[in-house]
């Protein structure tokens, strides 16, 4: 039941207009304040927790036993780096990398689909009409001629 609930969490039978504001600030702030063990909370407080919070999880994340201002650019970089020398296959990054690995494999892509061992302008576009078309050789209309039949469906039953 909702009234129940709220007079649980309020404390109180009656309900005013911020009780449930004014009750969630008091409970962070207690909490806060237990966090920084101190009786009260204090203005900065939760900043101080969030700032000491945030340096624990960069030395788990680095490995060090202290945080220094940086760790955490360093170990991202260093993460990153790792991650793109795997995806071309190599033991350690070189500027340049993930680029000259996306044309390779854009490449490859382009020749696999075109299935010719070279490419020149416009074998994409070649490729995609003969296969839409289903004809070797494209004749002007043949794009026009395919899509209306798809369209409006083959008359006489052909």
């Amino acid at each position: 039941d909702l009234k129940k609930n709220s007079r649980d969490f309020l404390g109180k039978d009656d309900y005013a207009i911020g009780d449930f504001s004014k009750e969630v600030d008091r409970r962070v702030k207690e909490e806060v304040a237990k966090m920084r063990e101190k009786d009260d909370y204090e203005l900065g407080d939760l900043s101080v927790v969030l700032d000491g919070k945030v340096k624990e999880l960069v030395c788990e994340l680095s490995g060090k036993e202290e945080y220094e201002f940086g760790d955490l650019s360093v170990e991202i970089d260093k993460r990153v780096k790792s991650s793109v020398a795997e995806f071309c296959g190599k033991d350690t990054y070189s500027p340049g990398d993930l680029s000259k690995e996306f044309a390779k494999r854009t490449k490859s892509g382009i020749l696999n689909y075109t299935g010719k061992d070279s490419y020149k302008f416009g074998d994409i576009t070649a490729k995609a009409i003969k296969n839409y078309t289903g004809k070797d050789e494209y004749q002007f209309g043949d794009v026009t001629k395919k899509l209306m039949g798809n369209l409006l469906g083959k008359k006489d039953g052909k």
